[in-house]
Parts: structure tokens; sequence; C-alpha cells
């Protein structure tokens, strides 16, 4: 039952090859320490949810919802179920480093 230290696998690191027992690697498809690799996103021609705008904007969800309630984030709130974002709006937002534009 005992397994020796080089062949011992938890969380996702692996010993590096040819390595010393204090060098490890991260196993294949772990970009983020996850394990899962993110979704793409959505087309263009579809409104995005605030996941799909954090995953943009490479920022946390609960960053997205604090922007979009400041006003400093392009948003289209639809009733009382939500908020979306055109992917246009919010690419014209990020190549003008993140000014709000005041006209809609």
């Amino acid at each position: 039952m005992a397994a020796s230290s080089t062949d011992q696998v938890s969380f996702g690191w692996t010993e590096a090859a040819g390595g010393s027992a204090g060098s490890m690697a991260r196993g294949p498809g772990d970009q983020h320490g996850r394990g899962v690799p993110s979704p793409p996103l959505p087309p263009d021609n579809e409104l995005w949810d605030v996941r799909a705008a954090a995953r943009f904007l490479k920022r946390s969800v609960s960053w997205v919802y604090h922007k979009a309630e400041d006003g400093t984030l392009p948003v289209r709130r639809l009733g009382g179920w939500g908020i979306r974002f055109i992917p246009g709006e919010l690419r014209a937002w990020v190549e003008s480093d993140g000014v709000r534009r005041t006209g809609r």
C-alpha cells in the first residue's frame, strides 16, 4: 500500500521529469490550477452574460457586477432578470482604455 514519494501525484501537480523532489510542474491543460480550461466566449452576435464578460475582461464576476452597477462598464439591463453586455460595446470600451462614453 505504501507508495514512494516519486510515485505520488496530488492536486494536479506532477514531479518534473529529471527534476529533484522539490521541483513540481503543472499537469497538462491546467492553466489556472483547476485542471479545467475555460470555455470559449459566446459569438459576437449574442448578448454576453456577466460570466462571459468577466472571462473576456479577465476579471472576477463580482468586479464586473460592481463596475456595471457604478456605470463604468457599458451594460444593458433586461427587465428584472439581469444584465447583459453587447460584445462590440465591451470591446470598444477596452480599446478606449476604459473611458465610459456618455452618449447612447
